[in-house]
């Protein structure tokens, strides 16, 4: 008999009555698309800002034929050069069962605007310092080959555009429960980070790839020591990944990406918070650009494995080993 088409296959798959590890969840919906669907972009004008975000709502497959269902929302930064990547890494897991269905909010420039809208983001992402070089003899280095920087500082601005106008504004438009993760990668990682301090109760959980928090004069770890001085709990779910190609890249390791993850990771493991949940990945011979996918996949796997296991599959972890606190649902 010849092996059926890898097509068929799913088709079959999706409607027989297997066990849920192998039935993809969309197979319940009656109604659900194949994928999710995005929504035309808005152009948004926070306060304190003199340019547009574009944003850009990915609502989940089932969205439309469960219209009593409630959804959590992962929010992306970096929208031009990351959203796609994110929604298709979403697509496989929920057909995999690996997490739930989620709505994606995307926020940054207008691809059409290029470079330039990019450019943007060092604004967007900055904690309050100078500049955006980083201490020390990386910041020598850094000034040998960069000019110098001058631009607002505006995370806290921008994180408390998120998570109250923008948010308050999508959720009268689309249904989402009360569970926000947020995914940051480079000067987006050292945006969540900052946030992660500044603006605890804004996210339930949160992926950090590849965080350039040596930057601004490691204004960051301020942020992370101010936290500390005041508070004996941090109440997260964290993973927090780098590439170990970064070590050996020049510009990257001038900006300490992963001096800085490793530092992070260390500080939030000495504090010894009770109800932190934090997960810290280096993966092997992946670079600034490569470790994206691998982070995304294990983040977003990590943040809802109860989820899974619920689903039918499961995150993979030593015999014994605590599952931690509840994920976002």
């Amino acid at each position: 008999m010849k092996a059926l088409p890898v097509l068929a296959s799913f088709a079959i798959l999706a409607g027989a009555s297997f066990p849920s590890a192998a039935n993809p969840q969309l197979a319940a919906i009656e109604g659900a698309r194949a994928n999710m669907a995005y929504e035309a972009p808005i152009s948004v004008r926070a306060d304190g800002f003199d340019y547009d975000h574009q944003i850009t709502v990915v609502l989940p497959a089932g969205y439309d034929a469960q219209p009593d269902r409630r959804y959590p929302v992962l929010w992306v930064t970096d929208a031009p050069l990351l959203l796609r990547v994110v929604t298709g890494i979403v697509d496989v897991l929920v057909s995999g069962n690996h997490m739930p269905e989620v709505i994606i909010v995307g926020i940054g420039s207008r691809p059409e605007e290029g470079l330039t809208g990019i450019g943007r983001r060092v604004i967007d992402f900055s904690p309050p310092g100078e500049g955006y070089e980083p201490g020390g003899l990386g910041g020598e280095r850094w000034r040998e080959a960069v000019p110098p920087m001058e631009f607002p500082h505006k995370a806290a601005e921008f994180g408390a555009f998120i998570a109250g106008p923008l948010r308050d504004r999508l959720a009268g438009q689309y249904r989402f429960s009360d569970k926000h993760v947020l995914f940051g990668h480079s000067a987006g990682g050292m945006f969540a980070a900052y946030t992660l301090f500044t603006q605890l109760d804004a996210f339930d959980g949160m992926i950090i790839g590849s965080p350039a928090v040596e930057t601004v004069g490691g204004a960051t770890f301020d942020a992370e020591a101010a936290y500390a001085a005041e508070n004996q709990d941090l109440d997260a779910r964290l993973f927090l990944a780098a590439g170990s190609a970064e070590l050996d890249e020049d510009f990257l390791a001038v900006a300490g990406i992963v001096e800085g993850t490793s530092r992070l990771s260390r500080l939030l493991n000495l504090r010894r918070y009770p109800s932190l949940d934090l997960k810290t990945k280096i993966f092997t011979g992946e670079d600034h650009y490569t470790v994206v996918p691998r982070l995304l996949t294990e983040g977003l796997r990590y943040l809802w494995r109860e989820d899974a296991a619920k689903l039918g599959s499961s995150w993979p972890q030593p015999p014994g080993e605590s599952e931690g606190a509840a994920a976002p649902e």
